[in-house]
């Protein structure tokens, strides 16, 4: 099905394929239930982006956080929003609009198809074979559970902080 108006990612969201269409790109995403997977006329790298606006921040901003927080270069994963675990990993240059975006939270396994294909099983039992070897696929998968961790890390440390400003707020306001 291919649709010619807007995209939504979304919690249910496995993947987010680009495709090349002759001379231009399209995406595919793959939900949850294969039934509701569907195309639009839209490279990836686009998709993402209008997604990530959705949410307050550019796909590039997010790239941008996430490079510093992991100290990383090269393919950084992103989380589009945190209490929905929305967290995705580029299999490749996140700029390129062939780029495809796995969701990390829907992830059960990897195989090794072949030496420069992987296998990504999803926890629904759905999977897709990526045009990427084994160990990119598994230091993405790192990548992004590091990348989780230490947003948590971040959060734990602020909840306190916010809690105990609310409290003497509250207390001020007694008095």
């Amino acid at each position: 099905m291919i649709m010619s108006k807007g995209c939504e990612i979304s919690p249910a969201t496995l993947a987010v394929i680009g495709l090349r269409k002759g001379k231009n790109f399209g995406t595919r995403i793959m939900e949850y239930e294969e039934e509701d997977d569907y195309e639009v006329d839209i490279h990836s790298y686009k998709v993402m982006d209008m997604t990530c606006r959705e949410f307050g921040i550019s796909l590039r901003g997010l790239l941008e956080g996430s490079r510093r927080l992991t100290d990383t270069s090269h393919k950084p994963p992103i989380v589009i929003d945190r209490m929905s675990n929305m967290y995705f990993f580029p299999v490749e240059s996140p700029t390129k609009k062939s780029c495809i975006w796995i969701s990390h939270t829907h992830v059960n396994r990897i195989e090794r198809f072949s030496n420069y294909q992987t296998k990504i099983i999803f926890k629904n039992g759905r999977s897709l074979i990526v045009d990427v070897s084994y160990a990119v696929i598994l230091n993405q998968i790192n990548k992004t559970a590091q990348y989780r961790c230490i947003i948590s890390d971040k959060l734990s440390d602020v909840l306190p902080l916010s809690q105990y400003i609310a409290e003497t707020n509250k207390q001020r306001r007694l008095h």
